[in-house]
């Protein structure tokens, strides 16, 4: 009777450890599959927010037209441009690698600023403000960049911000170059800092290379 005790107490130990060890292994894979969706999310969300760089060299295509009003309530057209080449900035006042971007951004504005074959557009979207244009303008004034800002603003019955999805924008920042034919021939997502003279140098180098 006494080795039975002893057996039955042995074995209900071992289940004891088993089930323990069975445990640690379901956690041990289910937090596992925690930190894989975070991971994913976290890669998601930099994608969204720009936060990756990637420079492309697309085949060319035609740059879909738009016109919209500047801050100053003045209508641009994309039409308008052609013969130049044109570098179209997309961003948010809420985009941090989008203004984080504009420092650079300046540079090359103020590099080409006297070349009659070059202009930039700085194209708002997304904007969260009941009154977008009047936030854009005060935060453009408290900054102190010298852009050609044009507001993307929400249809009023899609909801959509028409000319960012006729890029097929998914996330900013982004930058396009399009040549003095109209065509998209590069394209620049998302800013990571760094130095920005290297950032105008590269600019730079896919603007010459969009001129005829």
């Amino acid at each position: 009777m006494l080795r039975y005790f002893l057996l039955k107490k042995k074995l209900s130990a071992m289940n004891k450890k088993t089930v323990l060890s069975l445990f640690a292994v379901i956690c041990f894979f289910w937090a596992g599959s925690v930190i894989a969706q975070d991971s994913k999310f976290a890669t998601q969300l930099a994608t969204k927010e720009g936060v990756s760089k990637k420079s492309d060299t697309i085949k060319p295509r035609p740059a879909p037209g738009f016109s919209l009003k500047d801050l100053d309530g003045k209508e641009v057209s994309l039409e308008d441009l052609k013969g130049k080449v044109v570098v179209l900035d997309f961003w948010a006042t809420w985009c941090a690698p989008c203004i984080k971007s504009f420092p650079a951004m300046q540079m090359a504005v103020d590099k080409y600023k006297e070349d009659p074959e070059v202009a930039f557009l700085f194209i708002n979207t997304w904007e969260r403000q009941e009154d977008p244009a009047a936030a854009v303008k005060q935060f453009m004034d408290r900054r102190g960049f010298n852009f050609t800002v044009l507001m993307d603003k929400k249809d009023p019955v899609s909801k959509r911000n028409p000319v960012v999805e006729s890029y097929n924008v998914t996330g900013i920042p982004v930058k396009f170059i399009i040549d003095a034919d109209g065509n998209i021939r590069h394209k620049l997502t998302g800013f990571m800092g760094g130095d920005n003279q290297a950032h105008v140098e590269e600019l730079t180098a896919l603007i010459e290379s969009s001129k005829k």
